[in-house]
């Protein structure tokens, strides 16, 4: 008899086969990775199913001026991120497997040199520092029903892939920028994440035939290091390999999107959004000295990106302009009640160079009275406000390379009005292979 191999076997079995040419243009040229397409090899690979992205960035910075002492660091990310394409491979329709993994290393010069005596600043310089190890982050399954428009996400999530997000942030290096305001991570325990922490939830986000809403909620994991509601508690998830369900309640979150313009080639396209999350564990209250909890902690936000000029009908090349205000529902729970963003993002602001990315933000965060009960019971100086200007230019080098060099001017680090206001400078290197 006869054994014939099925559908699924014989698409896995294309995986290894390199002597089958690649069909039309490749995914992966050289303008856009080191090492190109290995000789088609990675297109054959994606054909079938399987694709893979590894790349390398780093953030050296320099705290030039001001602060407590002037020096610098490096903090670095090595990201390893597989894709799997489970309709192809395993015949599992409209559903995908991605799976993301993270190596970080080096200091803050947030922490090491601007502000060292309060332990850094409120919106760290380089986006790259935190959680410095080696770490499992997305496991996550997406299913795509209703035409595409209806996608659901499960596994192991990261909060700020799907809310409070926008594409323009992560032109910035500040880590009130890339990946998100940062007053939605200030809670103690820390529940809702970022790269390059994830947390078992699930997430549904909606397209209205017309396009122009999108829905999106999702529940997570509301103890994602193991605190079990203990601020004191120390992470019991470093590596992201403990994937027990916690014991700290849940997070709920969602957002409304309306779209303008989505998918024109004339008019200028944008997005607003609205959107919030509630979590019904056990938080720190920040007025406390004594590790006093309370029940529930909650934030909102609204957050809008707009193409302001557009060079040409259908291009890419123009000026975008977004802002976000992120405010607290709950103060006691909540360090900083109040924040905002603004920033402009060129592409192809000079001639010759249409793949440049210019970038110009401004940021701001105010602390709540409760922050100050219980600094001023300790003898602290008491927080207002931070606020950080920041200035950049991506040069797109090709072979996957881009290079951002980066000013950063810091007023009231640590929002105390003791540290003198810095300066700090370096760049962003990107190595895409």
């Amino acid at each position: 008899m006869t054994r014939r191999r099925s559908p699924a076997l014989a698409r896995c079995a294309l995986v290894l086969t390199l002597g089958v040419p690649p069909l039309g243009a490749t995914d992966y040229p050289t303008s856009d990775y080191l090492t190109g397409s290995w000789g088609g090899a990675r297109d054959r690979w994606k054909a079938a199913g399987f694709s893979f992205n590894l790349s390398y960035a780093s953030e050296p910075m320099v705290n030039v001026s001001g602060g407590e002492v002037q020096g610098g660091t490096y903090a670095d990310n090595i990201g390893l991120d597989l894709l799997f394409d489970l309709d192809r491979l395993l015949g599992i329709p409209k559903t995908s497997l991605l799976i993301k993994g993270s190596k970080r290393d080096g200091l803050s010069v947030s922490d090491e040199f601007i502000a060292p005596s309060e332990g850094g600043i409120s919106f760290p310089v380089q986006e790259l520092y935190g959680g410095q190890n080696v770490k499992l982050a997305n496991v996550q399954f997406n299913t795509r029903l209703l035409e595409d428009r209806l996608d659901l996400a499960y596994g192991r999530l990261i909060a700020n892939d799907d809310f409070l997000r926008s594409d323009l942030y992560c032109q910035f290096l500040n880590n009130s920028f890339c990946g998100s305001p940062k007053p939605v991570f200030y809670q103690n325990p820390f529940t809702f994440t970022a790269y390059p922490v994830a947390a078992w939830g699930a997430r549904a986000r909606y397209d209205t035939p017309s396009r122009v809403w999108t829905v999106q909620l999702a529940v997570y994991d509301g103890d994602i290091e193991g605190k079990g509601g203990d601020p004191a508690s120390r992470n019991h998830n470093q590596h992201g390999t403990s994937w027990g369900w916690g014991d700290n309640g849940v997070t709920l979150a969602g957002e409304i999107h309306y779209h303008v313009n989505r998918d024109a080639r004339d008019a200028l396209p944008g997005v607003y959004k609205l959107g919030g999350y509630w979590m019904n564990g056990d938080f720190a209250e920040v007025s406390s000295t004594t590790g006093a909890t309370t029940r529930g902690s909650a934030m909102g936000w609204l957050l809008g990106e707009q193409m302001l000029y557009r060079a040409e009908p259908g291009s890419d090349l123009g000026l975008w302009g977004f802002g976000s205000v992120v405010f607290s529902f709950t103060n006691e729970t909540n360090p900083m009640p109040w924040y905002f963003n603004a920033g402009l993002v060129y592409q192809g602001l000079f001639p010759g160079r249409p793949r440049d990315r210019t970038g110009l933000a401004i940021t701001s965060g105010w602390f709540g009275d409760e922050v100050n009960v219980a600094r001023r019971a300790q003898g602290l100086a008491e927080k207002d406000y931070e606020a950080v200007i920041e200035l950049n230019h991506a040069f797109a080098l090709g072979r996957g390379i881009t290079v951002q060099p980066d000013v950063q001017y810091i007023i009231r680090p640590a929002a105390t009005g003791d540290i003198p206001n810095a300066l700090a400078v370096g760049a962003k290197v990107v190595v895409n292979f």
